[in-house]
């Protein structure tokens, strides 16, 4: 049986969330936000704010985690951590517009988004973003928590560390590997490994040195 969802922050990246769940056909019982004007508009209903969770059946609904990653993957996991604690799980969520191989695997809490293209023996990690238009060919592995922003490209086996973000328009060639938490920048390419906790920029992809 697929459960009505919740949604779990209504900014930017929520709201783009909502429009995929109804695209594919989806029940969103309503949003957990601070701030109830964030669903003026959009017919949705305001739940209460995150610590509300707790009033929720895990039985009844699945959570979407609706917080985006624009460098710093924390908020993220303290959400998850702290709501899987009441028993609630989180939904995996593909736009119908995006192609994903039945090769491919997607972890918990994944979100694929429109236009995006993820390939076979590819590895979508827990509660990782490919955004709008990016491209992930075959045999990557995209860790937990990472971020494939819009129009990036990751050509074959690539890895993406835990929490990393692969900025904007940024392209990865084959075989290198991007460590836990770093920083690719938007329109980056990438032709050597990054390791981790590093912020890379230019083309070719250059480590920033530290003011």
């Amino acid at each position: 049986m697929t459960r009505p969802l919740v949604i779990v922050g209504f900014g930017g990246h929520g709201r783009v969330l909502a429009e995929a769940l109804s695209a594919a056909g989806r029940n969103i019982r309503g949003v957990l936000d601070p701030s109830p004007s964030v669903v003026e508009g959009t017919g949705l209903a305001w739940l209460g704010p995150d610590d509300s969770a707790a009033e929720l059946d895990p039985e009844e609904v699945e959570l979407v985690h609706g917080i985006g990653h624009a460098g710093d993957a924390t908020l993220r996991r303290d959400v998850v951590r702290r709501l899987e604690t009441v028993g609630l799980r989180f939904a995996t969520v593909v736009h119908p517009s995006a192609t994903v191989s039945p090769g491919a695997t997607l972890y918990q809490g994944a979100q694929v988004m429109a236009g995006a293209v993820v390939q076979t023996g590819v590895r979508i990690g827990a509660f990782a973003i490919v955004n709008s238009g990016a491209v992930v060919d075959h045999d990557c592995r995209v860790g937990a928590y990472a971020h494939v922003a819009p129009g990036a490209t990751l050509c074959g086996d690539v890895a993406v560390g835990e929490g990393a973000l692969i900025g904007a328009g940024a392209s990865v060639i084959p075989g290198i590997s991007v460590g836990v938490g770093a920083t690719v920048g938007a329109g980056a390419a990438v032709v050597d490994d990054v390791p981790a906790g590093a912020v890379v920029v230019g083309v070719p992809a250059r480590p920033v040195e530290p003011a």
